[in-house]
């Protein structure tokens, strides 16, 4: 049960605290005074989809906190998720930045929003104003007949083998080819193997082949270079070198160190120094070795290039993506080559799959089947109570051969409003008032095997008045008895058979609007009844009349 909300930044409302309690209760007030908003802030609450614009304008962030009694399936959900809950409270908030992003906490841990929804949808259960239009589509129909029926985990066995067929067919699709384009395509992929096979690449070489270029195409300068270099270093002829003249004053002070000791390092530099370019003049000389002053070379080279640069225009930008589009299309040549092999396979699973799959979705027909003549039955009691004595409802269910993804049924809900009228299609013949009369009596029929303990009704009395309205008001407070009910409404009829009562309005300075929520007594919903009935111009005999309104319920309920 839902025992305090607290808004704060959101919309029009400032900062909005309000303990709520069982039975039924109402929220009226003005349209437009903010009725929606603390809708979408329970929406928000509850792991929906949270709109940035909701954020109050000159606030940094919104947030909306609620707090629950638990219950056996809640704990186990929190158990499983380590979160903390003691003395029965579990307190839900979230908040939503400016920027989009927001944040949920369950007792103080910061969850992720698929946690916070799975026990949202084991707290409250919302009716939003749009909510009848799901009666105007057949295809969802289904949907409620799955509730009533309890077929989540048999539908949940059905959709798993239900994909996993929808699988095997897709693969089947992308082998059973045309004989000719299997051909052509096992000639082309032939070709472009043989083709990179032959070019022998290795990772790596167009860098090398790069830089082999530069050195063949500057052979002649490089070899002169390196020449000069090693003879000034190391063998110049006649002429000293570095190396001959370091070596002549390293065996100067050979003969002086031990008299001069302080000399000592200056003769290990220049004897180390003497070494040095000893080793760099071989490597000069091992190098220049290796310059090639054949023109043949560099056409060699260039010749490679081209090759590696004629496979990269066709199979990727590098040698490495080359060898990469080899690989995956030898993968490809070796699956049609077995295809026929792989395809009788997958139609012998997909054989095995498909009477899986039919098994499966006989349960769940033979489920609905027995749940759509029990549902039907209460839904006609139920519009009986609404005010529809005499309306005929039917839940048909037609069963086929086609696997769809909520099983191989077609569910449709069918009406008879009046007497001597045929069955018809809810879709054709409801009108707005009926629409809510009908959804009403569904969601009483599933609230009585539903674990949630909070419904909210948001304008589920959309097209009704009179007497239709009175036996609206009865059924939710029927339904209060057993569930916490919040509804908001614009009927006089509910107001006066609620157990509480809360007014919403708005009021403005002029500069910014402000809605409030507050909590009425006797005098105030009597006066709010009134405003109900006759509007702004409420008379003396009006609010008399609420008085009375209230007093009946009362004496009704007791």
């Amino acid at each position: 049960m839902l025992n305090h909300l607290s808004i704060k930044n959101i919309a029009v409302i400032s900062r909005l605290d309000v303990d709520l309690r069982g039975g039924m209760s109402v929220l009226t007030g003005e349209t437009g005074a903010g009725k929606s908003i603390i809708i979408d802030s329970i929406n928000m609450l509850l792991g929906n989809r949270a709109n940035k614009e909701l954020v109050r304008f000159g606030a940094e962030h919104a947030s909306v906190q609620a707090a629950f009694d638990t219950n056996g399936e809640i704990n186990a959900i929190l158990e499983e998720n380590d979160i903390d809950c003691e003395d029965g409270e579990l307190i839900i908030s979230r908040r939503l930045n400016r920027d989009g992003k927001s944040t949920a906490r369950i007792n103080g841990s910061i969850v992720t929003l698929g946690v916070l929804r799975e026990i949202a949808d084991k707290l409250i259960n919302i009716h939003g104003q749009h909510d009848n239009q799901a009666l105007l589509t057949p295809q969802k129909h289904i949907q409620f007949l799955d509730a009533y029926a309890a077929n989540a985990e048999e539908l949940e066995e059905y959709r798993q083998i239900y994909e996993k067929r929808r699988s095997i067919e897709r693969e089947l699709k992308s082998l059973i080819t045309d004989e000719r384009e299997k051909a052509r395509r096992t000639e082309l992929l032939e070709y472009q193997i043989n083709e990179i096979k032959a070019a022998n690449l290795e990772k790596g070489e167009e860098e090398d082949l790069r830089d082999q270029r530069k050195i063949a195409a500057n052979a002649e300068k490089i070899s002169s270079s390196i020449e000069e270099a090693y003879a000034n270093l190391y063998e110049n002829g006649g002429t000293p070198s570095a190396y001959d003249s370091i070596s002549v004053a390293v065996n100067a002070l050979s003969g002086i160190t031990d008299l001069t000791p302080a000399l000592n390092e200056v003769y290990e530099s220049l004897q180390s120094a003497m070494y040095s370019i000893e080793d760099a003049a071989h490597e000069i000389k091992e190098f220049g070795a290796t310059v090639d002053f054949e023109p043949q070379t560099l056409d060699d080279i260039e010749e490679r290039l081209d090759v590696i640069s004629k496979l990269k225009r066709k199979y990727g930008n590098s040698i490495e993506d080359i060898l990469l589009y080899k690989a995956k299309s030898e993968e490809e040549l070796k699956n049609i080559r077995t295809s026929d092999e792989r395809t009788a396979e997958l139609q012998l699973e997909l054989s095995e799959t498909t009477d899986e799959l039919r098994k499966k979705g006989s349960i769940l027909t033979k489920s609905r089947e027995r749940a759509a003549a029990d549902l039907q039955s209460k839904i006609e009691k139920s519009l009986a109570e609404l005010n529809m004595e005499r309306a005929r409802f039917c839940v048909d269910v037609e069963s086929g051969d086609e696997f769809y993804e909520n099983g191989m049924d077609a569910v449709e809900f069918m009406i008879s409003a009046n007497p001597g009228e045929p069955l018809k299609p809810l879709v054709k013949i409801a009108s707005g008032g009926e629409l809510s009369r009908v959804m009403l009596a569904i969601k009483s029929i599933l609230a009585d095997s539903d674990s949630v303990e909070t419904l909210i009704f948001d304008e589920i009395d959309t097209g009704v008045s009179g007497n239709a309205a009175v036996k609206i008001a009865k059924k939710l407070s029927d339904i209060g008895k057993t569930k916490q009910v919040i509804c908001i409404t614009h009927l006089p009829q509910l107001a006066a058979t609620a157990d509480n009562h809360y007014l919403i309005q708005k009021d403005s300075d002029g500069e910014q609007s402000e809605t409030t929520l507050e909590e009425l007594d006797f005098d105030g919903r009597a006066a709010e009844i009134a405003r109900l009935t006759d509007g702004a111009n409420m008379t003396k005999l009006a609010i008399e009349h609420a008085r009375q309104m209230l007093r009946n319920a009362k004496n009704t309920e007791n």
